[in-house]
Formats: C-alpha cells, sequence, structure tokens
C-alpha cells in the first residue's frame, strides 16, 4: 500500500510548518549578523508559543507592536503556533504626540481584549502606563519552555486609518492562508525562487502579508521562495535609495510599495544619490496601497532603466486590510495600462473616454486575483469585493459587514473589461457647487508649483462648500514668505485652468508637519481636524473670494 497522503496546507501555521523544513532564510537589514534560516525561525518560535500561551487567557488576545527584527518575527510566529487570536496594533503617525499614541495603544489593547503587549524592546519605556501587561520581545523568543504546535487563532490587523481611524479587522487563518496562495498563483513563474526585499512596516497588511508572510509561506510551496530581506521603515524614509540598493545587493527578484515611494526613489537617483545599481534581478514590483499614477510609474521606470530595471516588472494593485491583503493585481511579464477619462463626467457618475491629452488617467490595477471577485454598482460607483479571504468581523462593531459574501468598500470605482480602475476614496470626494471634484487630481496639479515639496500636498474640504489646499515647503529650496504668497496664487490660478473651480485657499506648512501613518500615507480625517482647529505650522497663506 502506498502511504498516506499528506493534505496541503490551509491555514498559516501549516504554511509557516512547511516553510520551516525549506532551505529558506530572512536577512534582517541594519543586523551585523548573519541571515537566519526559516527553520531557525520557527524552532526558536516554540519559546514564544510556550510563553503566549502561558500569560493569556481563552477569550484574550496578544497584541504586538511589530518590527523587522529576528526577536519581533519568532514571537509573531510563536503566538500564532499558540492558537491564540495576534493583534497587530498601527504604529505611530507622523506628527502624532506621544501621549496621545500611548492613548491610542491603550484604546486599542482594550478593543482586542489584549492580556499582554509585546514590544521591541527599546520601546518599553514609551508605555509606562501600561506597564504591568507590557514585555519585551526578547523575553517572548528566549522563554525557557517550548511549546511545539501548529494550532489556528484568528489575527487582527488594523486598517491604515488614512481616511479615520484605524478599525481592527479581523481574520480567520484560513482566509490569510487563501490569500497568500491567491497572490502567488497570480505572480505564475516569476514568483519561482522568489527573493522579496522590503522596507514597509509589519504593522501594515502589505508590509507583513505582502511581502513578509507571502514570502516566508512561499519557502514551502511549489514556487520555493528563496530569502525575505526586511529593512527598518526609517531607513527608507531616511534614504529611499537604501531600498534599492538593498534590492540590488541581494538581488531582489520581487519588492513591494506605495505609490509616493516611487516618486521619492526617482528624485534621489534623478539627483545622483543611487551610486551604482543592478536591478535586472527584479521580476515583480508590487505598486498598491493607495491610488496608483500614471506619471510616477513613467518616472520611476526613466530613472532605474540605466540599473536594468524591466519595465514589465511593474505591477499596480489594489487591496485592502479588509481582504487580508491582495485583491486584484497586473501580472507580471504584462505591461501595465492606463485610460483618460473626463473628469467633469467622472463627477456626475458617468464613464467617457477622454480625446487627446486632456481628462483624468486612471492605470489599471489588473484583473482579481484567483478566487477574489469584484463588482461597481454603478460604472463608476462604489467597489465590493468578494472571496475565500475576506474579514470575519470589525473588532468591536456589531454584524458581520460581508453581505451575501460581499463586502463593499470605500472606494470609487470602475470595471472595464474585467480589469479595476480606482478613482478615489468616496468619503475624500469634495463636492463643490453640485460637482464632484478629486482630491487625487487637485492635488497633482498643485504640486507642480516648484515651492511644493513633492508627495506633500493635501487637498480637503473647508466646511463651507468649497475645499483648500495645504502644501509643505520644499525641503533646502524654499522661496522667502512673499514667493511663497505668489506660489499660493499661481496654485490657485493652475487649479481654476484645469478643474474649474479654485480653492478657498491656499495654505503653505513646514516640513514634516502633514500627519501620515506609519507607511506613509496621508491621513485626511486628522488634518481636516488640524486645520480646523489652526494647529499647523502655517508658513504662508492666501485666501479666495471667488470660486473662479
Amino acid at each position: 500500500m502506498s502511504g498516506a497522503v499528506t493534505a496541503p496546507p490551509e491555514t498559516l501555521p501549516e504554511l509557516l510548518d512547511a516553510a520551516a523544513r525549506s532551505s529558506g532564510r530572512v536577512w534582517f537589514s541594519g543586523d551585523a549578523g548573519s541571515p537566519v534560516s526559516m527553520t531557525e525561525l520557527w524552532r526558536r518560535s516554540e519559546r514564544a508559543a510556550a510563553f503566549f500561551r502561558g500569560r493569556v487567557e481563552p477569550g484574550e488576545a496578544a497584541a504586538l507592536m511589530l518590527d523587522a527584527s529576528p526577536d519581533c518575527l519568532v514571537s509573531l510566529l510563536g503566538a500564532w503556533r499558540a492558537g491564540i487570536a495576534v493583534a497587530s496594533l498601527p504604529q505611530r503617525a507622523r506628527g502624532m504626540r506621544t501621549d496621545e499614541y500611548t492613548e491610542g495603544v491603550r484604546r486599542w489593547c482594550e478593543l482586542v481584549h489584549a492580556g499582554v503587549l509585546a514590544v521591541p524592546d527599546h520601546e518599553m519605556g514609551s508605555f509606562q502606563p501600561l506597564a504591568q501587561r507590557v514585555v519585551p520581545f526578547s523575553l517572548c523568543a528566549g522563554f525557557g519552555a517550548r511549546r511545539d504546535a501548529t494550532e489556528a487563532g484568528d489575527f487582527i490587523q488594523f486598517s491604515s486609518g488614512s481616511g479615520g481611524s484605524p478599525k481592527g479587522v479581523r481574520l480567520t487563518s484560513s482566509a490569510i492562508a487563501a490569500n497568500i496562495k491567491a497572490i502567488l498563483a497570480g505572480f505564475g513563474d516569476p514568483a519561482r525562487e522568489m527573493v522579496c526585499c522590503s522596507w514597509l512596516p509589519l504593522s501594515h497588511d502589505m508590509g507583513l502579508i505582502g511581502a513578509c508572510l507571502t514570502t516566508l509561506a512561499g519557502m514551502g510551496l511549489p514556487c520555493r521562495a528563496r530569502e525575505l530581506v526586511l529593512m527598518p521603515p526609517a531607513a527608507f524614509l531616511a534614504r529611499p535609495e537604501s531600498w534599492l540598493r538593498a534590492c540590488s545587493e541581494r538581488a531582489a527578484t520581487t519588492t513591494w510599495a506605495p505609490n509616493f515611494a516611487l516618486d521619492m526613489t526617482a528624485r534621489t537617483l534623478a539627483a545622483g544619490r543611487g551610486g551604482m545599481l543592478d536591478l535586472s534581478a527584479l521580476r515583480i514590483a508590487i505598486v498598491a496601497a493607495e491610488p496608483v499614477r500614471a506619471d510616477s510609474l513613467r518616472r520611476f521606470a526613466a530613472a532605474t532603466e540605466a540599473a536594468g530595471l524591466d519595465p514589465l516588472a511593474l505591477c499596480p494593485a489594489y487591496g485592502l486590510a479588509e481582504a487580508a491583503v491582495g485583491v486584484t493585481c497586473v501580472p507580471p511579464g504584462r505591461s501595465w495600462t492606463s485610460v483618460k477619462v473626463s473628469a467633469e463626467d467622472l463627477g456626475r457618475g458617468r464613464w467617457t473616454p477622454a480625446a487627446g491629452s486632456d481628462g483624468m488617467e486612471l492605470v489599471s490595477c489588473g484583473p482579481p486575483l484567483p478566487g477574489m471577485r469584484i463588482r461597481t454598482e454603478g460604472n463608476p460607483g462604489p467597489l465590493s469585493v468578494g472571496g475565500p479571504s475576506l474579514l470575519s468581523e470589525y473588532v468591536g462593531l456589531p454584524g458581520c459587514p460581508p453581505k451575501g459574501g460581499w463586502l463593499t468598500t470605500s472606494d470609487l470605482a470602475a470595471v472595464r473589461e474585467g480589469e479595476l480602475y480606482v478613482i478615489g476614496r468616496l468619503d475624500d470626494v469634495i463636492v463643490v457647487a453640485g460637482r464632484k471634484l478629486h482630491p487625487g487630481e487637485l492635488e497633482a496639479t498643485a504640486s507642480e508649483c516648484t515651492a511644493v515639496r513633492p508627495g506633500n500636498c493635501v487637498a480637503v474640504p473647508d466646511g463651507a462648500g468649497r475645499y483648500v489646499v495645504i502644501a509643505e515647503v520644499r525641503l533646502g529650496s524654499g522661496p522667502a514668505p512673499s514667493g511663497l504668497r505668489e506660489a499660493c496664487g499661481w496654485i490657485r490660478r493652475r487649479l481654476v485652468e484645469r478643474h474649474g473651480a479654485g480653492p478657498s485657499a491656499v495654505e503653505f506648512v513646514a516640513p514634516g508637519t502633514l500627519p501620515k501613518t506609519s507607511s506613509g500615507k496621508l491621513q485626511r480625517s486628522r488634518l481636516s481636524a488640524l486645520y480646523g482647529s489652526r494647529r499647523l505650522d502655517v508658513r504662508a497663506t492666501a485666501r479666495f473670494g471667488s470660486r473662479r
């Protein structure tokens, strides 16, 4: 008789257990030590599993403040192996006060019923008000006992908070596993022997499930992923070229990034700070987490051409925390595409192709990943997604959001010939005199002003039926206040010419003022509150009376 047939892994711990029998390894950028094998990480996680099993009571969760370190990854894997619910808490957003963030952590711990909060060792002093439940990752990873198990608990990740307060999204282990397998199936042959390099925060769905867990799980699947390189987000934000340098040094085949990262890196390379790079091994560069702009893709492709990046590696995609991470993606090896449509007709709910160079250019985020589904109510209209990786609930909110297997998102989109075109968030749309204006287009126009710090310009409603533009002053070469006031007038004229509706005010603020999530996404609702309470570090303001 033949031996028993092993069932394919269906949960995240089962995928990771299979990966532990591979030759895959993890590099922690900035760590002077050698890479750590997946086998070693999995073996060490037995100690963390024993720690969490002994500290977390039934009905409680283990809350983790994730960072790119060996002890953190060991603690995360161990918490999953313990069969308990695991919650990844949001990182501190830019511009958030320490006491405000500590209070947020306390609320999130209460929301998920955290029995313990595990944090990086150097962060222990930041959470004194929660001292009775805070432990360092080194204690979890170095616990004296062991627990060898592959039980499957739920995972709670928080939405980015770019459109409001982060919401806790509960996912089953099988939902995460389904999304990981869908992503790898969507990648196809280019995922074979993957080497993935990522600077994205592990508190973000694209950083954790997309880049990290998909690569780790892929080590035990037929694609046989070989290596994961984890960088601290701060390293990229301080020196954007460090991301591509790590890709070059490790011959990365795969990487993930939001749109703003392409712009930051392209500017850095154009300034000659990239050095000698070899990106010829890159076969998959996922661009997602925020609206993907055609100009950003073109600039990045041009900036990396000399380094050997194949433009066919650029893969615009769409995802959200409520679906684990991935929903649609342009397949690797296929050129990304875009269309131009009438912005005015979009504001009236109509999809009308624009002639020539006019109109709003929208990038296709590709077809659904295997097993995922998309539809819109109207075309364009509110986007709904379906599939096996949807959330089971929003933590602390009654009822289950998916209805009939579908979840309605906050995104306005169109589906054309089976591919997704995301226009923007429904709650970000600005209405002026009955017209719907999309902030992304207004911001792109305003950012053409040379006084604007690239990637740091926001259009938000002013509360009186119009909108304001708030931009950070360009670093190093910002003009004098009189020049900034002239720049305000230039921005208004440009907006009126191109969009037919000017702002009620344009404000320039100091660099670093605009609030952002830990992954770099602008927090519009928080900015609106800061603007309304006059708590911005303003360098110049111009106010305008008429709408034209």
